[in-house]
């Protein structure tokens, strides 16, 4: 009998015990939901003369600039639903952008970081095979890294930025398309970085990357409701 009444004791400690962990578990879990604070949206400051060309006036290129900006900071901070990239960016090129990060922390690497938006040098704006979109092309040059250091030597090479028009009159990039027959080699994109200068990455875990999802500007989104 008082084997019994011993064993009893012992058992409901262990029970208190396995719940207690499994509701600090879920608390934990639960915290590591919740997004990070982000820091201020950072400044952008051209190095030189600003661009000035004609085609800089062109709204298509202003909403190209606009998104490339919004994709480094999401990068730098690896959050993708960042409202500025949401404005400027479709929800397909978002979700794209947020797997390298995911994938460098998987791989234990540090995620990479921009200095400032890619620099860009537009050459071209034509209406898409759609109404309501657009094609920009031009020369870009990739530039991050792990130390967000601005590189020595940039080598520029061909894109095309596939535009749409949203009904709430967004301009937004929807696709990315490499141009390798577009010769970039004597083009030399305009710089400007960010201010203040980003620091590299301490994202180490993968549920500190936010990814990006559907938002309610985006023709893809189905209110929970």
């Amino acid at each position: 009998m008082s084997d019994a009444r011993t064993s009893r004791p012992r058992h409901f400690k262990a029970v208190a015990a396995s719940l207690l962990l499994v509701t600090v578990a879920g608390g934990l879990s639960a915290c590591r939901e919740e997004k990070r604070p982000a820091p201020p949206y950072p400044a952008v400051e051209w190095q030189g003369t600003p661009p000035s060309a004609p085609i800089e006036a062109d709204p298509w290129v202003i909403a190209a600039r606009k998104s490339l900006e919004a994709q480094a900071v999401a990068q730098n901070i690896t959050d993708f639903t960042l409202p500025e990239l949401v404005e400027t960016t479709a929800l397909d090129l978002r979700v794209r952008l947020s797997r390298h990060p995911v994938n460098d922390v998987t791989q234990k690497r540090r995620p990479d970081i921009r200095p400032g938006p890619d620099p860009f040098l537009p050459m071209e704006v034509k209406p898409g095979p759609a109404a309501g979109t657009a094609e920009v092309r031009g020369c870009v040059v990739r530039w991050a890294s792990e130390t967000g250091d601005v590189p020595d030597e940039m080598s520029a090479s061909g894109v095309m930025f596939r535009m749409e028009h949203l009904e709430a009159g967004q301009l937004r990039i929807s696709s990315v398309v490499t141009l390798p027959d577009l010769d970039c080699s004597t083009a030399t994109p305009p710089i400007a970085l960010f201010v203040p200068a980003p620091e590299p990455s301490d994202v180490t875990d993968v549920q500190d990357v936010v990814r990006a999802k559907p938002a309610e500007i985006d023709p893809e989104y189905v209110d929970p409701e």
